[in-house]
């Protein structure tokens, strides 16, 4: 028999146990509709959607998860021995199995025959970033010798979790607020001779001042004449000079959902090729929330966002111009599975609750510098709205 026990009800939760009951219910009402009779969930931001459960480190060699049964309005979690104290005093669910290294595809098998989950259909999440794919690959064997057939359970909490309730985008607000304090912040703290790398740590400590949780990604921050080819690269040692170009990163955090704030700063003496560019793209995001339709898919009004940028700057000048959905993230990434242009693995529409960036990145090899702007927005009701008052343009340091 594995080690099982019934953790208390926990306290500090980020959200209320109806809220997340009502969650369950939801994923349950999805699970009949795609034919689910269990759905093993096993990515970070899932787990946190339906327990509350947050970690910096979940090992990849330990298949760490939530079985949610359509059938019980109960959910079982399985983690690491270890995580005892954890996972029975602070996470949302009722009951624990506890696995260990080298074993746990086995305990993980055991405990299912013994909750009598034999032949069943199991939705697996196999685009999750853990555990490593040979660990669900031996317990995914091992439940087929029970007789279980096992299907895809990708997208099924992430779908539903792409239309935010009310604490979800209150919880965003809050993070956009913070994220426009910080930035403004940083405007004013820019000097000559820091370097990206302490930029960053600038940044991040501005954020956490004002209550923002770490990020899923450290702030990026590009600078220099190499800028225009080094996007998404980690900030460096590069010292900043009179005259550069700084393209910023960052997202504030509020129970772990992201707020995602991009801006761009001139560091003493203006670039005008920059500030020209991003002046002539500045009302897209206009553009786009005019085209914006209530109920469709995001794409229409991203293309038209895109000619009225395309139409004003240089094709070769453009990088991207484009967004990703936005809420719960852990690291490597705060990027989410769908897209403004809905050209993901799974497709969007814009109802009430969606939460996306919007990006135009812009880049000169010529001048050497990476430009561009990047803001969060929210579906309500009737039109985008758009969460930053932080201005567009190419913002001047305070020197």
């Amino acid at each position: 028999m594995n080690d099982r026990l019934r953790p208390q009800l926990p306290e500090g939760l980020p959200f209320s146990v109806a809220e997340y009951r009502d969650r369950h219910a939801r994923v349950r009402a999805a699970m009949e509709e795609r034919g689910l009779d269990l759905l093993y969930v096993t990515s970070p931001a899932n787990l946190f959607y339906l327990t509350g459960y947050e970690a910096i480190w979940y090992p990849n060699r330990l298949p760490l998860g939530v079985v949610v049964d359509r059938a019980c309005p109960e959910v079982v979690f399985f983690d690491w021995a270890r995580h005892a104290a954890y996972v029975s005093t602070r996470v949302l669910c009722d009951e624990v199995v506890f696995v260990d290294y080298g074993r746990a595809p086995q305990q993980v098998a055991g405990a299912f025959a013994e909750f009598g989950w034999k032949k069943r259909v199991i939705g697996m999440e196999w685009y999750s970033s853990n555990p490593a794919a040979p660990v669900m690959s031996a317990v995914a064997d091992l439940l087929r010798r029970m007789g279980s057939t096992l299907v895809s359970g990708d997208w099924v909490i992430d779908h539903i979790r792409l239309y935010k309730s009310v604490a979800e985008v209150d919880r965003i607000r809050r993070a956009a607020a913070i994220a426009d304090s910080a930035m403004l912040q940083l405007q004013g703290d820019l000097r000559p001779g820091m370097s990206e790398l302490e930029v960053s740590a600038r940044l991040t400590g501005l954020l956490a001042g004002r209550g923002s949780e770490v990020a899923a990604m450290a702030p990026l921050v590009n600078s220099g004449p190499a800028a225009w080819s080094a996007t998404h690269a980690f900030p460096t040692r590069r010292v900043l000079e009179t005259g550069d170009v700084v393209a910023v990163d960052c997202c504030a955090v509020v129970d772990r959902y992201h707020a995602n704030l991009g801006r761009t700063f001139a560091v003493g003496r203006p670039n005008p090729r920059a500030a020209r560019m991003l002046d002539l793209a500045a009302g897209s995001i206009l553009e786009l929330q005019r085209a914006a339709r209530a109920g469709d898919g995001p794409e229409a009004a991203t293309a038209a966002a895109d000619r009225y940028v395309r139409e004003r700057v240089p094709a070769e000048n453009v990088w991207w111009v484009g967004g990703y959905s936005l809420g719960i993230a852990f690291p490597p990434s705060w990027v989410g599975h769908t897209y403004l242009a809905n050209d993901g693995v799974e497709k969007c529409r814009l109802l009430p609750g969606y939460v996306s960036n919007y990006e135009n990145v812009f880049v000169d090899r010529e001048d050497g510098f990476e430009a561009g702007n990047i803001d969060t927005m929210v579906m309500t009701e009737h039109r985008l709205e758009v969460l930053s008052s932080v201005p567009r343009g190419l913002l001047p340091s305070a020197l």
